[in-house]
């Protein structure tokens, strides 16, 4: 089933545009928008404004407060060390932390350098601006950090 979720809102995004993704956002689970926020950092070069729509569409309105506005947090992803995941070759992530409004992921990233890093990425369940209804959104993302090897 998320698999499925996955290719139709791959399919959304890609067809129709960052913004039905985001309106879509109400039903899908913290992992299921994990899983669109990185496959737009692997995908980061074919249309890295439609990525930045979409990473930027995920985050938390304190989080746009902190790293905003939408151009500023554009350049942030670009500049060091949040470039190093940008066209990311693999990801895999774990829960390391669950509770009904919050899901801390450690997320590992084999780069396009072939390089390995770990990122922890949090979301927090929470009132949407844009809809009628509860979304997971990105409250805070740790700095990528190099690791030895293995995702």
């Amino acid at each position: 089933m998320v698999k499925k979720t996955l290719i139709l809102l791959t399919f959304l995004i890609s067809c129709t545009g960052t913004k039905v993704a985001i309106e879509e956002s109400k039903s899908l689970t913290s992992e299921e928008v994990l899983n669109v926020i990185f496959e737009s950092y692997k995908n980061f070069s074919d249309n890295p404004e439609k990525a930045v729509d979409v990473i930027w569409g995920f985050a938390h309105e304190d989080n746009k407060e902190i790293t905003g506005p939408k151009e500023r947090f554009a350049q942030m992803l670009v500049s060091e060390p949040y470039d190093s995941i940008i066209d990311l070759k693999e990801y895999s992530y774990e829960v390391t932390y669950e509770n009904e409004t919050n899901v801390h992921y450690e997320v590992k990233v084999l780069a396009k350098t072939n390089n390995y890093f770990v990122i922890t990425w949090v979301f927090e369940k929470t009132d949407c601006v844009d809809l009628e209804g509860q979304c997971w959104l990105t409250i805070a993302v740790t700095a990528p950090e190099y690791f030895q090897s293995g995702i």
